[in-house]
């Protein structure tokens, strides 16, 4: 929406008297912003530079992918009705984790907002992603936590656009405080004149402006901010992943434009001395066909003619290009190399993997603590929410308890030794052999029904040997 994209460049009057604040923010952080976001979208090559290699997208991708490769939340307690709803709020979460990480390593910064919505009868909150270039933070403790903010959301109905502005405070004893002002214009790119807000259904039953009835702590928005300090301007503002690496990243957008004109100028050429050009009608420079005639026996007789040639031109694979221009970024960022470059040619020994897995699993460790940080905020925030409009029962609940999540070994799973450890459980009886069979083969092992039908399928031997001393019992 343009509106939304105008927040942070202030090409819109009247935001910041809609908001009753201006965002925090410096300017030198707002056009900060607004590159790193530009610079992902940047796709069309021009006369000095060609983002053809889309370093930021690669870089946010394999961040994503590695943080999330073997990720596997779950509560403790999911069969009472508080830890069904507290479940249900977990997997509307997980389903959003991708798209909310790669917001704040592109901005720097982004929030969930648990939004209510109606499913099987009962009340649950699903997280809407709200992007840094999508508010206005209108206040910060000294710690950078938000006391205020302000978001706004559009909607195209009946040949109009409907802008709900929002904003948020919280006073010193954690009570919220919320407005809500709905304007109605013409275009996408204006705020246009106030309205009422039930003039759109969905806003009907939103008030102008109330206060929580209970202390929620915070604005009612659960941060994600990338574990980096500030190097644009030094404020309490979070800086994009790639930041460091902007300057890097244009360099390396004028040297493939570079290439690529090497590469044009490279195709076949002819030397010919300049009385044999002729001006054409426009000005431009050329030879006329007929100098083409009889040039061979012209050569015979030790003529000048034309000689052709074909300069040579640098060979790089842009394969290689790529994993050399992604350690540079890691060089600079001060990420653990391989994490986005690929480090090794050949297929690793068990050994190396084993060696190298703690490796990996460091230079993804603080990005995925901000994860494991913000659904423990989530769903506390769902709770302290869900017992105030009666969405849930008044059952304690604690995420420190219960909640898990397991991120696999930081990037690579390796079956064959995991396969090896349980074997080793196996041989020391501390894991039933049909329980080890179960999980290699995804069988079923709940009931001794199971457990013999595992029995009579991998050991018959030993089902023999039971069965014979099941009759000699008798």
């Amino acid at each position: 929406m343009a509106l939304i994209r105008a927040l942070l460049d202030k090409s819109v009057p009247g935001l910041d008297e809609a908001f009753g604040g201006r965002d925090v923010a410096s300017e030198e952080m707002r056009i900060a912003i607004n590159s790193w976001i530009a610079e992902y979208f940047n796709r069309t090559p021009d006369k000095d530079s060609d983002p053809c290699q889309r370093l930021p997208y690669t870089i946010v991708h394999k961040l994503e992918k590695g943080m999330f490769a073997e990720y596997d939340s779950d509560l403790q307690d999911k069969e009472s009705a508080k830890g069904s709803w507290m479940s249900e709020n977990l997997t509307q979460l997980d389903l959003a984790k991708s798209t909310a990480m790669q917001w704040m390593l592109i901005a720097g910064e982004a929030w969930l907002k648990p939004v209510p919505f109606q499913q099987d009868g009962r009340t649950f909150f699903r997280p809407q992603v709200i992007r840094r270039n999508q508010a206005v933070v209108m206040g910060r403790d000294p710690d950078g936590r938000l006391t205020s903010i302000g978001t706004i959301e559009q909607t195209a109905q009946g040949g109009s656009w409907y802008t709900l502005v929002e904003s948020r405070t919280v006073d010193a004893a954690g009570f919220l405080q919320m407005h809500n002002k709905l304007y109605r214009s013409s275009g996408a790119h204006l705020l246009g004149a106030p309205c009422a807000l039930d003039s759109l259904s969905r806003y009907a039953g939103l008030s102008e402006s109330w206060v929580y009835p209970k202390p929620v702590g915070s604005v009612g928005l659960v941060p994600l901010r990338t574990p980096m300090a500030n190097c644009v301007d030094g404020s309490l503002e979070a800086v994009s992943i790639y930041e460091p690496a902007m300057g890097l990243i244009h360099n390396i957008n004028r040297n493939e434009a570079q290439l690529g004109r090497e590469f044009e100028l490279g195709q076949h050429r002819i030397m010919a001395p300049a009385e044999m050009l002729r001006t054409g009608d426009h000005g431009e420079r050329k030879l006329d066909d007929q100098v083409f005639v009889g040039l061979q026996e012209f050569r015979a007789q030790g003529g000048i003619g034309l000689t052709a040639f074909s300069p040579t031109l640098r060979h790089e694979s842009y394969e290689a290009r790529k994993q050399s221009y992604l350690k540079s970024v890691e060089n600079v960022i001060g990420m653990k190399r391989g994490l986005l470059s690929d480090v090794q040619e050949v297929e690793k020994t068990a050994y190396e993997i084993a060696s190298t897995a703690g490796d990996y699993n460091l230079s993804l460790i603080d990005l995925q603590r901000v994860w494991f940080d913000a659904v423990r905020e989530y769903l506390t925030l769902c709770d302290t929410l869900g017992r105030m409009y009666h969405y849930c029962d008044d059952t304690s609940w604690d995420a420190r308890e219960q909640l898990s999540i397991s991120w696999g070994n930081g990037v690579l799973y390796d079956p064959d030794k995991n396969w090896s450890e349980i074997l080793q459980m196996v041989q020391s009886e501390m894991l039933k052999p049909e329980i080890a069979l179960a999980w290699k083969y995804d069988l079923p092992w709940e009931t001794p029904k199971d457990l013999e039908a595992i029995r009579e399928k991998y050991m018959p031997e030993l089902t023999d040997m039971l069965r014979e001393a099941g009759v000699r019992s008798s």
